[in-house]
């Protein structure tokens, strides 16, 4: 089991207006999701903390400028990290991409989002009904095929350097699979199909070309 260091140094309340904004933010927030945020605020309250560093005598945000704006000259609970400058951008870069990566369970989700009624604000609602639109078109599409196909997902690693080759019709596809010797998927409804294989393996097929 991996030992994972703790780099929060502490939880302060903070008023908005004293923290700083990370002039290498590149988090942009439309009016719909402003009001979304600014609902949930006003209806039940900061459920989490906003991340910032000390640099330069005061507090730089790494993740919770929204709420700073939204929260006026209002405490709000911060998280307080100690990062090198190297550290933050990382954090800065990565922090919503990495949630992003999350796989939807379909069925829970669609059992949580039953039992919301989020009246008050048009742009909750609006969210909430498209993730069930979104969810039963899914489900419409897959009918009897498998939720998960292997092979089907290509996940980017960091660690990784990647090569993408779009076929645009069937037959490009067709010629890829018979000179790369890739078994072809199944098709999931209107759904392309995708395959990774190592460079190692491309290689040796080139050169056998």
């Amino acid at each position: 089991m991996t030992a994972f260091r703790d780099r929060i140094v502490e939880l302060r309340r903070v008023k908005a207006s004293e923290l700083r904004a990370n002039p290498k933010n590149w988090r942009l927030h439309p009016e719909g999701q402003r009001s979304a945020l600014a609902e949930m605020l006003s209806s039940i309250g900061y459920v989490g903390a906003a991340v910032a560093r000390e640099k330069d005598g005061g507090l730089e945000l790494l993740d919770g400028h929204m709420r700073k704006d939204l929260s006026a000259d209002s405490d709000i609970p911060v998280l307080v990290v100690d990062l090198t400058d190297e550290e933050a951008d990382k954090v800065l870069a990565t922090y919503d991409p990495l949630a992003g990566l999350a796989l939807v369970d379909g069925e829970k989700l669609d059992g949580l989002l039953k039992g919301i009624t989020l009246e008050e604000n048009a742009e909750i609602k609006r969210m909430l009904t498209d993730l069930m639109t979104k969810l039963e078109k899914e489900e419409d599409e897959e009918g009897e095929d498998e939720r998960e196909v292997i092979g089907m997902a290509l996940q980017p690693h960091e660690h990784y350097d990647f090569l993408v080759v779009l076929a645009s019709t069937v037959q490009e596809w067709n010629v890829l699979c018979d000179r790369l010797d890739l078994k072809p998927e199944k098709r999931r409804g209107r759904m392309g199909t995708s395959r990774a294989m190592r460079a190692s393996r491309l290689i040796e097929k080139l050169k056998g070309d």
